[in-house]
C-alpha cells in the first residue's frame, strides 16, 4: 500500500516540475495570436479566404484569456479602483486598436478592428460579473 501512494506521490512531482513559468505561457499565447493573425490575413486572398475563420476564433480566444488575465491578477483584483485602472488601460488598447487600421488605411491592420471592438465588450462583460462577485 506504501508502494501506490509512493508512485503518487512521484507523479505530482512530476507534474510540479512540468508546470510553465508565466513567462513561457505568454510566449505560447503569443505564438497563438501571431498564428491566428496570420490566417485572418488570409481574408485578402480570394482562394485561401476560409483560413480566416479559425484566425478569428483563435485571436478572440487569446483576448478573452488576455482580457480575463489582466483585470482578475492580484493584487487589487476586488478594489474598484484597481479594477477601474485596469479597465481603463484595456479600453486605451482597443481604441487604439480601431482607430490606427480605420486612420492609416492598410488592408493589413483591419482585423484588429473586430478584435478590439470584441475586447471592450469582453473586457466590460468580465468587469460587470466581477462587481456582481464582490461583496
Amino acid at each position: 500500500m506504501s508502494d501506490s501512494s509512493a508512485g503518487a506521490g512521484r507523479t505530482g512531482e512530476r507534474r510540479a516540475r512540468r508546470r510553465r513559468t508565466p513567462a513561457q505561457q505568454a510566449l505560447i499565447w503569443g505564438l497563438i495570436a501571431v498564428t491566428s493573425y496570420g490566417l485572418t490575413l488570409s481574408v485578402i486572398s480570394d482562394t485561401f479566404f476560409w483560413f480566416a475563420i479559425p484566425g478569428m476564433l483563435g485571436l478572440l480566444t487569446a483576448v478573452i484569456i488576455a482580457t480575463h488575465a489582466v483585470l482578475n491578477r492580484p493584487p487589487g483584483n476586488g478594489d474598484l479602483r484597481v479594477l477601474l485602472k485596469r479597465y481603463a488601460v484595456i479600453v486605451l488598447v482597443c481604441v487604439v486598436m480601431v482607430a490606427v487600421p480605420l486612420l492609416v488605411d492598410v488592408r493589413y491592420l483591419y482585423p484588429f478592428v473586430g478584435i478590439g471592438m470584441m475586447t471592450l465588450v469582453v473586457g466590460g462583460k468580465i468587469l460587470a460579473e466581477q462587481r456582481r462577485a464582490a461583496p
